[in-house]
């Protein structure tokens, strides 16, 4: 579905790389959540997985197809990114995620294009606004719009930086749930950065935890362990198991 090979990125040729040759794998219907603290290259790795960053070396290869071989419209219909700020416009909720389907269609969109959008929609229950304008909405209304947007896109891999952003923790989890249901029926595989351990732990399959722009681990969940969360944010933390998930709180929380 989608692999990395040693990934490398500098904003300057004088500068040190901020990613330093990252490589991965994964298959379909895989959610991988990115972790680590700030300024260790999250948001710019994904932002070379999706296509908006050019790498300085190495490929990234969506169902055999490196990304940088392809037209920009062939790359729209593999990859689909959501980036933590989208700038307002004046469109409707449905003519925004209908952007999701312009990799689709020409000059005007199908029926087809209308009813997989008005589903979607439907999914992310959107509905009671899809006619109104995205700078009249909530911003976790507008948030859930762009993801609708990108899931309309139909890619192969769904790139979210921050799903969670601009939620209250009822909209977090019930985003991150119709996420999930829409990258399940879709067999996508989908990639996010995540600030929240256990929402992460909730909601993912695979961990890749970034430190100066290295991976420092990558796996599923018997990956996260106290010492890794150490190493990773220099924070004294506990990995716990509630009702059969793993549960990161603080030592300090489980002393007597």
């Amino acid at each position: 579905m989608i692999e990395v090979k040693d990934l490398r990125f500098r904003y300057n040729s004088k500068l040190r790389d901020v990613l330093k040759g990252i490589s991965f794998e994964s298959e379909e219907n895989t959610v991988i959540s990115i972790l680590g603290p700030n300024g260790t290259g999250k948001t710019t790795f994904l932002k070379c997985l999706s296509g908006v960053n050019r790498p300085t070396s190495g490929s990234v290869t969506v169902d055999g197809t490196d990304i940088a071989k392809i037209s920009s419209r062939e790359l729209s219909r593999k990859i689909a990114f959501v980036p933590q700020s989208v700038p307002m416009s004046k469109l409707s909720v449905f003519d925004s995620v209908m952007l999701g389907r312009r990799p689709y269609f020409d000059l005007s969109p199908s029926k087809t294009d209308m009813d997989k959008v008005s589903e979607v929609i439907d999914r992310m229950e959107l509905a009671h606004i899809s006619l109104k304008y995205v700078d009249e909405i909530s911003g976790g209304e507008f948030q859930k719009t762009q993801i609708a947007r990108a899931i309309a896109q139909e890619p192969s891999v769904l790139i979210l930086d921050e799903p969670a952003n601009n939620l209250d923790i009822a909209n977090q989890h019930l985003t991150m749930r119709m996420i999930m249901d829409a990258v399940r029926s879709r067999g996508m595989c989908t990639i996010m950065t995540m600030h929240d351990i256990n929402l992460a732990l909730h909601y993912s399959d695979k961990f890749l935890f970034l430190l100066d722009g290295e991976v420092k681990a990558y796996g599923g969940s018997e990956i996260v362990t106290s010492e890794l969360i150490k190493g990773i944010y220099g924070a004294n933390m506990e990995v716990i198991e509630y009702r059969g998930l793993p549960l990161v709180v603080p030592a300090e929380s489980l002393k007597p």
